[in-house]
């Protein structure tokens, strides 16, 4: 027992002089801080405080092990000797095992404060973002990054090392970037870009695709740790040419003769400095008029204007398809372009239409011309439409007489209409021809008669009677039909000729004893 209590007595010497010995050194140092000038900032002598307090944290835990080291030991002999029970021993062990377990923990949360402290001082800079449209349309944003952290403050944090040692611990290694709009919502592609590494003082520049147009975006960083930042950012407009380009959604349509169809222009610019251009059409047959609108005013424009302010306009490009289009055209699909150009574009469009007149200019002198331009699609349709015109709807027969009724075919529409006839419903038993019995082709505004013979039965009683008359043709496939229209037929009772012979004879005869009686009557 004695020989135990010597050791412990030993034991507790030892940690005596580590403290006295660990003592005056804390207490130099912080003497030495605290009358020296200190030129450091705030947050760094925050982060000195806390690594301070961290490392007394790891000594303490490195003095508590090494006691319950020492005493472990010392009750280890003991029990070699049979001085001291198992008990104790296991009970030396384990305090021994949590003493080292509690040191490796403040080692290990010495180290994650540095690095914490480490995180503080790494910094990402956005030196450059730009937004332009590639010669393509495609949108494009390019972003370059700096790693711009703080060496200063590192090589505070890490006093006992050189330069040369703290600059590879301020490398930025697996740092994902994404662009994000103010919602939150990622509107470029790729949808995630990966910086493998990038050491400090360096740059390196990323290039998205924008699928959505917007000048306000947010950078999302992601580090290796998990980390995330946000930067809200607004990006600088420029151009990869000072036209500005021209685009449509609905580049191709089709419209009816006699119609006006419209198409969208979104017009763009993105540069900062104020400029004026024109707007031509090359290509479209003059027989359809054009003019561009601005659909907030409904003013029709020549000429478009952008600036720092504007950099975006969208128009409406009406044309107005004449209903009497040459006939090469219709069913025909167009290619026109519509160009947003300066002066000496539009005067070589103005050139180029002179030299060529009515005809199209090749595509080869199309691409001579300077400016933006947007192939556009037009399909005019025409249309076939029939109306029957009956001069007389109202007629009067006998019994026994047939009906004769002229119907002219008219072609309403902008198509020939072909195989037209007429299509009848006549009262039950009556019967029907007509002259001609199909017409092969009428041409726009024209007419062609057509003569319908209708034969009552011979047993019809005196009455009016309705027949619905309907014209039908064919534009290609398509089948056209007339309005319908009926004509009213009134029979009448034929008269008895033997009967009204007589009655007229009389009437006849007695006129004339009339007059021969009056003449006999004058001369007495």
């Amino acid at each position: 027992m004695r020989r135990w209590s010597t050791h412990l007595t030993a034991l507790n010497l030892v940690t005596l002089i580590a403290l006295f010995v660990a003592g005056p050194i804390w207490s130099q140092t912080g003497v030495a801080d605290s009358t020296s000038t200190d030129l450091r900032t705030k947050e760094q002598r925050l982060y000195d405080i806390k690594l301070r307090r961290a490392s007394w944290e790891v000594e303490q835990r490195r003095l508590e092990m090494t006691n319950k080291e020492t005493e472990y030991d010392a009750i280890s002999a003991l029990y070699e000797e049979k001085i001291e029970t198992l008990d104790r021993l296991n009970q030396a062990r384990r305090a021994f095992q949590t003493a080292e377990m509690r040191f490796q923990e403040a080692h290990f949360e010495k180290e994650r404060t540095r690095l914490e402290f480490l995180r503080d001082a790494t910094h990402v800079a956005i030196i450059e973002a730009r937004k332009y449209r590639t010669l393509d349309g495609r949108r494009q944003v390019d972003i370059v990054l700096r790693n711009a952290s703080q060496l200063d403050q590192a090589m505070s944090l890490n006093p006992e090392r050189d330069e040369a040692a703290v600059r590879p611990l301020l490398e930025i290694q697996g740092l994902k970037v994404s662009l994000a709009n103010v919602f939150g919502t990622i509107i470029a592609e790729p949808y995630e870009q990966l910086i493998e590494t990038l050491p400090l003082g360096n740059q390196t520049k990323l290039t998205f695709r924008l699928l959505d147009d917007d000048d306000e975006l947010r950078v999302n960083l992601k580090f290796i740790d998990e980390y995330e930042e946000s930067r809200q950012i607004v990006l600088r407009r420029e151009s990869t040419q000072d036209l500005p380009t021209v685009n449509s959604v609905q580049f191709s349509q089709e419209g009816n003769l006699n119609e006006r169809i419209r198409y969208d222009l979104i017009l763009e610019r993105l540069a900062e400095d104020e400029k004026t251009f024109r707007l031509a059409l090359v290509n479209l047959p003059r027989e359809i008029t054009p003019a561009f609108i601005d659909p907030s005013t409904n003013a029709s424009l020549t000429q478009v204007k952008f600036s720092e302010q504007v950099t975006r306009q969208q128009l409406e490009l009406e044309l107005q398809i004449p209903e009497k289009l040459s006939r090469h055209y219709v069913d025909q699909t167009l290619e026109f372009y519509v160009f947003v150009t300066d002066t000496d574009g539009f005067k070589r469009i103005g050139e180029l239409n002179r030299t060529h007149g009515s005809e199209p200019i090749p595509l080869e002198e199309v691409l001579t011309i300077p400016g933006s331009k947007e192939l556009f699609e037009l399909v005019p349709r025409g249309r076939g439409a029939l109306e029957t015109i009956i001069a007389n709807r109202y007629q009067e027969i006998r019994t026994g007489e047939q009906v004769s009724v002229r119907v002219d075919l008219y072609n309403t529409g902008t198509l020939e209409v072909l195989d037209a006839h007429l299509v009848l419903t006549p009262p039950l038993g009556w019967t029907w021809s007509s002259q001609p019995d199909t017409i092969d082709r009428i041409l726009p505004t024209e007419k062609e008669p057509v003569n319908i013979t209708l034969t009552p039965p011979e047993d019809i009683g005196v009455s009016e009677y309705d027949v619905r008359i309907e014209a039908v043709g064919y534009e290609g496939e398509e089948r056209i039909e007339a309005q319908e229209k009926d004509i009213t037929i009134r029979v009448e009772e034929r008269a008895d000729v033997i009967r009204n012979a007589l009655i007229i004879g009389a009437v006849i005869a007695l006129v004339i004893g009339v007059a021969v009686g009056s003449i006999k009557v004058s001369r007495r």
